[in-house]
């Protein structure tokens, strides 16, 4: 057998098959481990979304254990997948590859362990590596997130230009390991195990190397995981919430008040599979609950109220981070926390306006708070490609709006956020027109 190694580049791979777990003990579970729920949504579910973000077009589920849980799923989250169901699972991992490789009419395809975690743009690198069959790897020895408490991943040893030398879960001098995920020539692999008997997949990228079929590496950057055990599913969620959790555009006080207190309520929620929308639906009733609280004027009642607008302001951050986290982001939920923001603030103004005593002065300083509360994120809003970000943000206007409810000084609070975020807003137009003119 003339296996002829090329180095032609090769065309990209746009169809994956996707193997389940193949036994319930790697997760301790009756369930199948593709149907754990992991940031939220099962492992099943992300796989998919992600493969297809990346450009993947066709997706072939094998299935072997608890199939027909695995087909329940596929068919009631409308997953656009075909499934194959593989009545030697058992025998080894190699027997579920082939299963959906036959279904393959590709010359490439990758091949993705369904109890993985990985992102879209190392599937979208992996895609386009050139090479006829492509391990991705991570090389970063530092790095916490592969084999979180669970099973150890392959180790890769490769050569100074990228191509794949051993692979083993015992080699003592390494340079990366499996990071699950590969692109194969599907000729190459059906040569490989022709004849051969069952054996785990890593056995047959060893089979492949013997046989001298050209083998290179892509290496994977982003977060990714194996989920092997219920404790390395919380330690992922952890490390998935500090990637994705928290936005780049964070404040001060949004780092150091509101996430504090949103990061260990959205990992608890993410268990429950709790939608995004819900949590906007919370934040805003917490923040309502919280304006009439202040409005009765009552000294106990101000106090709480101001908590309640610190805790809604805290809640607010959560159904973001539950999105951004299961990635069910999506234009609909992020509108939807916009409008209900605007309706929360405008409730705190007049919570504050009747708490002072609704009188002519409480009036006049609410409206111009209101104003800086409305004018502030149509700034953001109008200028989102310009990047002109103002200072006095949501977060910074209700902690002055708590802490003045909480003193017992409504009028006060007004006064602040309506100079302040005036002044803000009228930087902003300057700025905004000097980017919008440059």
């Amino acid at each position: 057998m003339d296996p002829r190694p090329e180095t032609a580049p090769q065309p990209r791979a746009t169809s994956a098959v996707v193997v389940t777990a193949e036994s319930g003990h790697r997760s301790r579970s009756l369930q199948p481990t593709v149907l754990r729920r992991v940031g939220g949504v099962t492992l099943l579910d992300r796989t998919v979304k992600v493969l297809c973000e990346a450009g993947v077009t066709r997706i072939v589920v094998v299935s072997g254990y608890r199939s027909e849980d695995v087909a329940a799923t596929i068919h009631s989250h409308r997953l656009p997948v075909e499934l194959v169901v593989n009545p030697d699972w058992q025998r080894g991992t190699s027997t579920s590859v082939l299963a959906g490789l036959r279904q393959v009419d590709e010359d490439r395809c990758l091949v993705v362990m369904g109890d993985h975690v990985f992102e879209a743009d190392d599937v979208r690198r992996l895609m386009a590596a050139p090479g006829r069959n492509v391990l991705a790897v991570d090389r970063d020895p530092q790095r916490q997130v592969g084999g979180l408490g669970g099973v150890p991943p392959v180790r890769v040893r490769t050569a100074a230009d990228g191509r794949l030398l051993e692979l083993s879960a015992d080699l003592k001098e390494y340079a990366a390991v499996d990071a699950g995920l590969s692109s194969v020539h599907v000729a190459d692999v059906l040569a490989a195990t022709a004849g051969a008997p069952a054996m785990p997949w890593a056995a047959v990228r060893r089979r492949m190397l013997d046989h001298g079929f050209e083998m290179t590496t892509c290496d994977f950057t982003g977060l990714w995981a194996a989920v092997d055990t219920p404790g390395g599913v919380r330690a992922l969620e952890r490390a998935m919430w500090h990637r994705y959790g928290p936005k780049p555009t964070d404040q001060i006080i949004a780092r150091t008040v509101n996430r504090r207190i949103s990061g260990p309520l959205t990992r608890q929620l993410l268990r429950t599979g709790l939608s995004p929308q819900v949590a906007t639906l919370l934040a805003f009733s917490t923040t309502l609950i919280a304006s009439g609280l202040i409005a009765v004027g009552d000294r106990w009642a101000m106090a709480a109220g101001g908590l309640g607008v610190l805790l809604g302001s805290a809640l607010d951050g959560v159904d973001g981070e539950l999105a951004r986290v299961s990635g069910r982001a999506s234009r609909r939920g992020a509108a939807l926390d916009t409008l209900l923001d605007r309706y929360a603030d405008l409730a705190v103004v007049v919570g504050l306006v009747i708490g002072a005593g609704h009188t002519e002065t409480a009036w006049a300083w609410g409206f111009a708070a209101a104003c800086g509360c409305l004018l502030i994120p149509y700034i953001h809003a109008v200028g989102r490609d310009t990047g002109v970000r103002l200072l006095f943000r949501r977060e910074v206007r209700l902690l002055i709006f708590a802490l003045a409810a909480i003193g017992g000084l409504p009028l006060w609070g007004l006064a602040v956020v309506a100079i302040a975020a005036n002044l803000d807003t009228a930087r902003g137009v300057v700025l905004l027109l000097r980017a919008m003119h440059t």
